[in-house]
């Protein structure tokens, strides 16, 4: 079941559903003329507009832009931009559409567009380690992951982030084929209802359902599996190749900006508590929690090391078929760090 993954070094401490159809990103990459005019210099001495989206509203892993606009950071850059904020699944469509200026996702998925035809870079990363964690029945007598062999692992689909996970950690025990399976349910909604009815033992997800769902009762939270991944990130900072190239410097200012307004909500409980309470609606409980596990673990600068340029393309591999040929030099030429812009 997963002995395709090629074997890494062994990790030891000191991150979504495959892309829906590459095909029309790599029709939109190279036939987009349009959806609204991209961004262009200061010149006349006001802020830079840049169109920023991300994959999931109100998303810890997805931290910085939302923070910015929290904390009104922009207008502290220098040279000042204007972050125009949206959210949604596509955000490798919407870059290769030129709808979009930068984005904040799943880093498959712009290395599987990439690989396809988009034109940019991963200029860092938001979430750097594999935030996902083990769910399973609040009635459970598991205490650790490798309590869990014989098990039956629920996950939303073949190759989406969850099955990368859930394979590579099997692997990771020393598992085999029989000792674990999977078992596709859709959605949260689908895997809850697999773990109440039996059909589920366990499922791996994101700190915010894993905890809420923990804290209303539904399942317990075993816990992360980030070590057990081993270096990856689960979200990036991407900018398309046109505005890195028309406005460095904006682009630049927009990525330092976004890692000062998340150290600020990473290093001021009474902040980020203020923010995703009275912000994002998020009941305290779930917010100390995610204040206490999930933030901490965000990027204070975006740098992505060798060993985790490495995950990225395993996990990408893993979940998008049309990026089995890729290579490390594919990914480093992928990523530039935005210091160096």
């Amino acid at each position: 079941m997963f002995a395709w993954i090629p074997a890494r070094k062994k990790y030891r401490p000191a991150r979504l559903p495959a892309l829906a159809s590459m095909a029309a990103v790599t029709a939109l990459a190279l036939t987009a003329c349009g959806g609204g005019a991209s961004s262009a210099p200061n010149s006349d001495g006001g802020p830079v507009q840049l169109r920023v989206i991300e994959s999931n509203k109100q998303d810890p892993t997805e931290l910085g832009a939302e923070a910015g606009n929290y904390t009104n950071i922009w207008s502290k850059c220098s040279p000042e931009v204007k972050v125009n904020l949206t959210a949604g699944e596509k955000v490798a469509e919407a870059l290769a559409a030129k709808s979009a200026d930068i984005g904040i996702t799943s880093p498959n998925r712009v290395i599987g567009a990439v690989s396809q035809g988009l034109k940019g870079k991963i200029i860092g990363s938001s979430m750097p380690v594999w935030d996902q964690y083990v769910v399973v029945r609040k009635d459970s007598g598991a205490k650790s992951f490798s309590d869990l062999k014989g098990s039956t692992f629920a996950i939303s689909s073949f190759g989406s982030a969850g099955d990368y996970a859930t394979q590579k950690i099997a692997r990771e025990e020393g598992w085999g084929p029989d000792d674990f399976k999977t078992v596709t349910m859709g959605s949260l909604d689908g895997i809850m209802a697999g773990l109440k009815s039996g059909t589920a033992d366990a499922f791996l997800w994101s700190a915010q359902a894993a905890f809420g769902l923990e804290l209303e009762g539904s399942a317990r939270v075993l816990g992360s599996v980030k070590d057990l991944v081993g270096p990856n990130a689960m979200t990036v900072v991407f900018a398309s190749d046109e505005i890195i190239q028309k406005n460095p410097a904006a682009v630049k200012a927009f990525a330092e900006c976004y890692y000062k307004a998340t150290e600020a909500i990473m290093d001021d409980s009474g902040l980020a508590t203020k923010m995703l309470v009275e912000s994002w609606g998020m009941k305290p409980a779930l917010a100390s929690k995610i204040i206490e596990k999930e933030i901490p673990l965000s990027s204070r600068d975006g740098e992505l090391s060798p060993d985790q340029l490495e995950g990225l393309l395993e996990a990408t591999q893993f979940t998008i078929k049309s990026a089995k040929s890729l290579t490390m030099d594919d990914v480093k030429g992928m990523y530039k760090h935005w210091k160096s812009l």
